[in-house]
C-alpha cells in the first residue's frame, strides 16, 4: 500500500444512481477523481444526497485536522480550505509554489478583518476596508516553510490571535495539509493600525466606543487562544532533536 492509499484509501465504487426524473446517473469508477474530490461541488453541503463517484475520502482527515487546529488555539470561525490545483499551484517539479503558500495564508487575514463587524458598524468596517479612517497595515512577518505539498491535497488555512495592543494585532497563520496531517507552512507577524490621514500608528480605542469594543473583543480572542495553545503544548511536547521539516 502506498502512502497516498494509506492516507486517502480508495472509496467503494457506487453503482449508478437515479436522478429525479428517473434516468440513471452514471458513476465513474475513478480512484483519481476520488483523490481530488475536494474540487467537486458534490462534496459540499447542499449537494444532492445520492451515490456519487466523488465520495470524499478527505472527510475523516478533515475531522482530525479541524480538531487538532482548534486544540492548538486556531479560530474555527476564520479558517479557509484551499484545494490544490495541478496546473495553477505547482512548480515544474510538482510541488506547490512557495508564493502560493502566501496566497493561501493571506485569506485568513481577510477573514479576520471581516470578523471585525462583530464589534463595528457596517460603515466603520467599510471605512477601514476602503482606507478612509484607519487600516491594519502588515508591518512584519516571518514565513517558515515546514513541508512540501503535492497535488492532490487540500490545505486548511487557519489563524490564531496571539496578542492585541492598542495599535497592533499579533497572530499566527498556518497551512495544514489534510493528507499529511501536519502544518506545512507557518507565518508569525503583526499588523499596525495606521491613521490614513497622518500615516502614523493609531490607538484604535481613540476612534470611538465600537473600536474600544473591538480592542477588548480581540484581546479576549487572544486570551482564549493562549489558554488552548499552552494546554496543547503541555500535552504535546516537542521532541528534542527531532525533525522539524520534511523538505
Amino acid at each position: 500500500m502506498t502512502d497516498n492509499e494509506a492516507c486517502c484509501p480508495k472509496p467503494a465504487r457506487p453503482a449508478a444512481s437515479e436522478s429525479k426524473d428517473g434516468n440513471a446517473v452514471p458513476c465513474y469508477k475513478s480512484a483519481r477523481l476520488a483523490e481530488s474530490s475536494y474540487l467537486s461541488p458534490y462534496s459540499r453541503t447542499g449537494a444532492p444526497d445520492r451515490a456519487h463517484p466523488n465520495t470524499d475520502p478527505y472527510a475523516p482527515l478533515r475531522t482530525r485536522a479541524l480538531a487538532t487546529l482548534e486544540a492548538m488555539g486556531f479560530d474555527p470561525n476564520l479558517m479557509v480550505e484551499h484545494g490544490v490545483l495541478w496546473a495553477d499551484h505547482q512548480d515544474p517539479y510538482g510541488h506547490v509554489m512557495h508564493s502560493q503558500y502566501m496566497n493561501f495564508l493571506g485569506t485568513t487575514f481577510w477573514r479576520t478583518l471581516e470578523s471585525y463587524d462583530e464589534f463595528l458598524t457596517h460603515e466603520e468596517c467599510d471605512n477601514m476596508v476602503q482606507a478612509k479612517t484607519v487600516i491594519p497595515a502588515l508591518k512584519k512577518y516571518e514565513l517558515d516553510i515546514k513541508r512540501q505539498v503535492k497535488y492532490p491535497d487540500t490545505l486548511i488555512a487557519a489563524y490564531r490571535q496571539d496578542g492585541m495592543d492598542p495599535s497592533r494585532s499579533h497572530g499566527t497563520s498556518v497551512l495544514f495539509s489534510l493528507k499529511q496531517q501536519a502544518i506545512v507552512a507557518e507565518v508569525k507577524g503583526f499588523v499596525t493600525y495606521v491613521d490614513v490621514k497622518t500615516a502614523r500608528p493609531a490607538d484604535i480605542r481613540s476612534l470611538g466606543p465600537n473600536f474600544v469594543a473591538l480592542y477588548e473583543g480581540i484581546s479576549r480572542r487572544a486570551e482564549r487562544a493562549k489558554v488552548l495553545r499552552e494546554k496543547w503544548e503541555r500535552e504535546n511536547p516537542k521532541r528534542k532533536g527531532g525533525p522539524t521539516a520534511n523538505i
